[in-house]
This record gives structure tokens, sequence and C-alpha cells, in this order.
């Protein structure tokens, strides 16, 4: 034991290589210190026989003394050629160890080549190594860049550096593109999900590898795709989610994944990536995307994205497929957030979308906090009007004046494609009194609406019952709603719901009662909203109960419907419910004060402007403050003209203190 460091400091000036390898050699038997110290020194030599030893000893190794050696990666490219081939298993699974811990794209190759190593064991270990090299990149090549775009505004100096760095991570990125696309193109060898996984991280630069030509292969690539997207649907595949779009065989099942994600994490990175939708190849698909379960809360995306990402989304919420309603409604939660850039990208979308609700939209934004967002707001609405003003009446034959009017101020033709896809545009004035003429001057409008409310996707199912309530068309179609209130979707089944509500008969009544206990709030709340509106005798006694619900979309439904009928222990439920200690609950109160334009309880909601808790709601009710007092002094206005003739409204005081 006296004689062993006399040894080591023989061995240290040693110029031989044998000496390096028996320093190696010896390194398990040292303490965590002297291994760290000797595989400095090995590293810095650099003398290929000892390099290759440090390898095959890593599993011996101690933490410290691996973490040493991992830090000079750069030393150890020759040695891991040599012994990623090593015919020791362990010394193959040291090497990946090494490789994946390094974290250096550069050695992809390497773990590459273990993929047809004839280990299952040293397979499986080399595509995560692959895929974890892939994953890191990404993320490192997100953040690099994003920190250079802020460096690069108004430093010239650091031109340069920045060229330099971006070179370097657009050289790392090849040669892990290079190595994925090699292990790819023998996917039916080895299977593994890993390898695939990464190149759809890379889908980018790796399409033409993973939608090959060949019919056999391609089929096996695209089911190992839609389970891997399906099994976990990583925001890193953001990019693949839109090339995927591209190809009829995945997108069925890809936009199926969407419709039920709730991940905000996956759908903001999808709006960053939504520059790829230039693309017309993209862009014409995206409209397949005709429901999203994130998108159905309403203030989900406006209120949780990143603020520089809240400012693309109304652009991309624009491009989808979804009903123009509920873009409307979207755009208008983007203009109640603390987002300069997110309001006014939602307002110019807003100009877009030409319906009566983009209307009346536009027409809210005139209080809005920004003035240029109230500029454009105004001149659009002014633009609307002269156009309305202007618009001229085609002489039509053996037309009535109702359906011609309604053809005009829509803009739509004879024919059904043309009213299913704009039935929106119509006014709702016309659209009711208008409607029925559908089913005589245009061919094959019962037979389609029939195929829609059977068709396979509950978007084309939900939207033909919207189509039908819209044109007032539910008479004639009872049995088909009766059918559709017990659909498997719960949007169709409200939908089918609001329908029943415009029929008002026996069977009509006695569904709406029995679902009145659907398991879906939104069915609930629907089925308030229609017995209220058939008048159900009954409807005061079961509209009490859902006043505590634990359902803030159900509780808001059944108070507004309790106010309308002036029962006075409403406005204590309403009262009560924007106190509550739920946000969700006094967001849904805050939405019956404006739906009934309740200028009663304005001081409440200026309380709440000032003093809520949830950013959410002071927004909502920020605004809400604003329409209440426009309101209230266009109504004074109104009053004055008129002379004492005043708009209805409910009063909420009967003694109760607000």
């Amino acid at each position: 034991m006296i004689k062993r460091p006399k040894i080591l400091e023989v061995l240290i000036r040693s110029e031989d290589p044998a000496a390096d390898q028996a320093i190696a050699s010896g390194l398990p038997l040292l303490g965590s210190e002297e291994q760290c110290r000797f595989v400095e020194l090995l590293v810095t030599r650099s003398r290929e026989g000892a390099l290759e030893i440090l390898p095959e000893l890593f599993d011996r190794l101690t933490p410290e003394a691996q973490a040493r050696l991992v830090q000079h990666t750069g030393h150890l490219f020759g040695a891991l050629r040599s012994t990623v081939r090593s015919a020791n298993l362990q010394t193959r699974l040291n090497s990946l160890n090494i490789i994946r811990r390094s974290r250096n794209p550069r050695l992809a190759y390497l773990a590459a080549a273990c993929v047809h190593d004839g280990s299952h064991h040293i397979r499986g270990e080399a595509a995560h190594t692959l895929l974890e090299l892939t994953e890191l990149h990404c993320r490192n090549y997100t953040d690099t860049t994003d920190l250079l775009r802020d460096a690069c505004d108004g430093d010239s100096a650091l031109t340069l550096p920045i060229i330099q760095t971006l070179r370097m991570m657009h050289d790392e990125r090849q040669q892990l593109v290079a190595a994925i696309r090699d292990t790819l193109s023998h996917f039916e060898s080895h299977h593994r999900p890993e390898v695939l996984a990464a190149a759809m991280y890379l889908a980018l630069e790796l399409e033409d590898a993973l939608f090959s030509e060949g019919i056999l292969r391609r089929g096996k690539l695209n089911q190992a795709m839609l389970e891997v997207f399906t099994t976990s649907p990583s925001p890193r595949l953001a990019s693949f989610t839109y090339i995927a779009l591209r190809y009829p065989e995945l997108r069925r099942r890809i936009v199926s994944v969407l419709s039920n994600l709730r991940d905000p994490a996956f759908f903001a990175e999808v709006i960053r990536h939504h520059w790829l939708a230039r693309d017309p190849s993209i862009r014409e698909h995206l409209a397949a995307i005709r429901s999203l379960v994130w998108l159905a809360d309403g203030f989900e995306a406006a209120f949780t994205l990143p603020a520089s990402v809240a400012a693309m989304a109304p652009q991309w919420i624009a491009s989808l497929g979804l009903a123009s309603d509920q873009k409307v409604r979207l755009l208008q939660n983007f203009l109640l957030i603390d987002n300069p850039a997110a309001n006014r990208a939602a307002v110019w979308e807003l100009t877009r979308i030409h319906t009566p609700a983009g209307s009346l939209a536009l027409q809210g934004a005139a209080d809005h906090d920004d003035p240029a967002i109230r500029r454009l707001a105004d001149l659009e609405c002014r633009h609307r009007r002269r156009v309305d003003s202007r618009q001229v009446r085609q002489v039509r034959r053996n037309r009535p004046d109702e359906w011609c009017g309604l053809l005009d101020k829509s803009g739509l033709n004879e024919d059904f494609e043309s009213f299913w896809v704009g039935f929106e545009r119509i006014p709702p004035h016309l659209a009711t009194a208008g409607g029925l003429h559908a089913l005589k001057f245009i061919n094959g409008f019962q037979t389609q609406i029939q195929v829609k409310l059977i068709a396979q996707h509950p978007a084309d199912r939900a939207r033909a019952l919207k189509m039908l309530i819209d044109l007032g068309l539910t008479e004639r179609y009872c049995k088909e709603i009766f059918s559709a209130a017990n659909d498997s979707v719960s949007e169709v089944r409200g939908l089918a719901i609001r329908a029943l509500g415009r029929l008002g008969d026996g069977t009509s009544r006695r569904i709406l009662e029995r679902a009145l206990s659907d398991p879906d709030p939104s069915v609930q709340a629907a089925t308030i909203e229609a017995l209220d509106h058939i008048g159900s005798p009954k409807r005061a006694e079961l509209f009490q109960q859902k006043t505590q619900s634990a359902s803030p979309e159900v509780r808001a439904a059944a108070i507004a419907a309790l106010l309308r009928m002036h029962v006075p222990a409403a406005a204590m439920a309403l009262v009560a419910m924007l106190k509550d200690e739920r946000s969700e609950h006094r967001s849904s109160a805050l939405s019956v004060v404006e739906q009934l334009n309740l200028h009663a309880i304005a001081p409440r909601v200026a309380e709440m402007a000032a003093t809520d808790p949830d950013e959410r709601v002071a927004r909502i009710a920020q605004h809400l403050q604003r329409r209440l007092k426009r309101s209230k002094s266009d109504r004074a206005g109104k009053i004055n003209e008129n002379a004492g003739q005043s708009p209805q409204s409910i009063n909420l005081h009967g003694g109760i203190s607000l």
C-alpha cells in the first residue's frame, strides 16, 4: 500500500501508451476523487488505447467520474466508434449511455448504427438514445433561436456570432437528420417506434422518408405513425400535424385525435407553426378540423396561451373549419385579454367574417380600450352598412320577395352546397321568413339534409341541425330531431334540444324534461333554454333545482330563465353566483348580466372589475361595465326621444340590496 502512490507517479510521468492503459484498467480500484483526476489526465493525453478502455469501465466508475468523462466526450469520438461495435454487451451499453448523456447530436450516427445490433436490449437502448438526442436538440434549437431573435435587435456587433451559432445548429441538425433517415430506411427490420417518433419530430426535413412511395412500406409507416400520434401527441409533433393533413390516409385519424385533445402546450406549439399553412396544400385541409374540445370552454385559448402565441391564435382560429359563430365567440375572447397584439389580430379577423354575429361582435368592439381597435371596428361597421344600403336586388322570375331578399343579403345561390357553406350569413329575420322557400327552390334540399343528419361525422350532424333551426324548418324534420336528441355526441344532442324548443309539442316537452338529467352540462343548459322558450308550465319548479348546480353553465341558464319569468328568488341566486368562490361561476354570472342587460347590478360589476382575484373575470367585468354604461346612456337618449317610452328591462331590486 505504501508503494502504490509511487507506482502511480511513475505511470503518470511515463510517455508509454501502456502506462495510460494500466491507469485506465485500475480506475475502478480508486476513490471518487482519484478517479476524476485520472479521467481528466487520460482524456487530456487522448491516447487511443486508454480512451477505448474508459467506455468499457464506465459502469464501474463513480457518478462523479462518469460525469467528468461525459464532459469530455469530444475526446472520445474515435473510441466510441470502436466501442459501440464491441463484442461485449456491457461495453456497447456503456457507449450508448455516454452518447445519451453527452447530449451531442453529432454522435447520433453511432446510436443509429446500434439500432441494427443483434441484441434486442441494445436496439431498444439505441432507439431511446436517438429519440432523447432528438428531443434535446429540438428543445435547444427552439430556445436558442428565441434568444438569438431577441439578441439581434439593435446590436449589429452580434451579427457574426449569431450567424456562426445558427450555422453550428444547422450542421448539428443535418447530422441528426442523416442518422435518423438512415435508421428509418430500415424500419421494417427493427420496428422501433422511438425511431419513428424522432423522425416525426423532424418531419419538415424527413417528409420524403416518412411518406415514401412504396405502397407496402408506406402502409406500415402510416399505421406506426398513427399509433405514435394517438398514444402520446407531444408538442414536438406540431410540424408533423400540419404535414400529415396533406395525406388522406392520415388526415381523418389526425383530425379525430385533435378534436378530443386538451393539451394547451400542444396547441401552443401548433399555433407557433401556423406559418406552415401558407402552403396551399396544407391550408385547404385545415378546414377538416371542425371541432376542438380544447376550444369548447371559449376562454382556454385566450387566457392560457403565452402572450406571443396569443397574438398568432386569431389567424389560426380563422383558418380552421369551425362554425363561423364559434369563431366569432372565440375571437371576442381575444378582445378581452390584456394583449394589444392579440386584440388587434382578433378584430382584424372579425372584419373577415361577414355574418350577422360577426357584425354584432364588431359593434361590441366599439367600446374597446385601444383606439386603433375602436377605429377599425367603426370603419368596418360603417362599410357594411353602406354595402347593405347600396345592394341591388337581382331580378328573379317566379320567386317571392322574401326569398330574393334572403339570397341577395347573404350572397347565396340556389344550390344546397352554397347554403351548406354559408347559411350563417343569412340575417335572422330573413332566415325565418324565407327559409321555407329553400325546400321549394333548391333541388334535393330535403334529401341532402336528411343525409347530413345521419352523417358519420358529428360536425355534419350538428351543422345540419343548426341549419334547420336557423331556417325555421324544424317542423319538417320532427322524427330526425327526436332521434338526434339521443345522439352519442353531446354537441349534437344540445342542438337537437334547441330544435325541440322550436317545436313545442307534447313529445318535445317530455323529451326536454328527461333531458334535464343529461350527463352533459351543455345539454342541460340547452334544455333549460328550450323549456323556457316553449313556456313549459313546470319550468319554474324545474329550474329552481338547477340554480345550485355544480356546473356554471347550467346554473347561469337556470338563473337567466327565472329572471325572465320575474321570479324574486332568481335575483338572490344571481348575487350569490357573482360572489361564488369559483371563478367559472362568477364568469358565467357576468354573462347573465350582459345577456339580460341588468343595469341594476352595475355597481357589483364595477367592484368585480377592480377587485376580482381572477384576471379573466376582472377583464370580463371591465368590458361589461363599459357596455352597461353605453347601454344606459343609449336608453336615456331613447327615453328623451320617445317622451317616456322606455325599453323593457328586468328589475332586480325587489327589496334586495345589491
